[in-house]
């Protein structure tokens, strides 16, 4: 009998809410007063959440130090703006990839008159050596389905899209079988592993050094991360 590889799910309707009257907050692992002994964080991988953001309304975040962080829109486009002078609009196509030696204050807006927008926001905590400043852009596109795009680079955290049909298949190789991938569902449902993973449903597995899968319905989109589980120098 084939050992089932360890894995933890992390159910989209268990996520931590934060409501206001300009936005809501999705938060996957454990943030800020949201609090749950089964949504710790998962190796670097700090913050995983989903902003909805009402028209003509902005929010702004506070970054700790030593942090990689990772914008990218769901539907619709943002403003992007920070205390470092970078200033930007993002579509649905591109992503900001960042990192912030020290504190950051970064300031999203929705400009739009009569539409949500939203988007991912995900954090990776810095290694001791990596201390430098960085700000890039990177845009994608799913002009092939079935496949893996990458998506970003942070250190030895990888990111990857993919666009699938129903009942196509996929697999992703880890550069690192001592890191873990962490799996989160944009759109439609995929079996990952022989467990059933739906819209904004994450899934973390460990000790294993290649993952499987099969999209469940057509236009699902999953997100796949190889993430430390243990900071260099730490």
């Amino acid at each position: 009998m084939i050992a089932q590889i360890p894995a933890q799910i992390y159910k989209s309707d268990s996520r931590g809410i934060f409501n206001s009257g300009k936005h809501n907050c999705f938060a996957t692992f454990n943030f800020e007063e949201y609090q749950n002994l089964s949504r710790n964080a998962f190796g670097s991988l700090k913050v995983l959440n989903e902003i909805i953001l009402a028209p003509q309304q902005r929010i702004t975040r506070f970054i700790n130090s030593k942090t990689n962080v990772i914008i990218l829109p769901l539907f619709g486009g943002i403003e992007y703006k920070d205390n470092l002078g970078n200033e930007e609009f993002l579509r649905i196509d591109q992503i900001r990839v960042l990192a912030a030696d020290d504190e950051l204050t970064v300031e999203i807006f929705n400009p739009y008159e009569n539409e949500n927008v939203s988007y991912l926001e995900i954090e990776f905590e810095m290694g001791r050596q990596y201390f430098k400043n960085y700000f890039q852009q990177y845009k994608f596109d799913f002009s092939r389905h079935n496949k893996l795009y990458s998506l970003f680079e942070v250190e030895r955290a990888l990111g990857f899209i993919g666009l699938y049909d129903g009942r196509k298949h996929g697999s992703f190789t880890l550069r690192n079988s001592k890191n873990g991938v962490f799996v989160f569902v944009l759109n439609g449902a995929f079996e990952v592993e022989d467990r059933l993973v739906e819209a904004k449903d994450g899934l973390a597995l460990k000790e294993t050094d290649k993952i499987e899968w099969e999209a469940l319905s057509e236009n699902a989109i999953l997100m796949v991360i190889e993430v430390p589980l243990k900071m260099l120098n730490s």
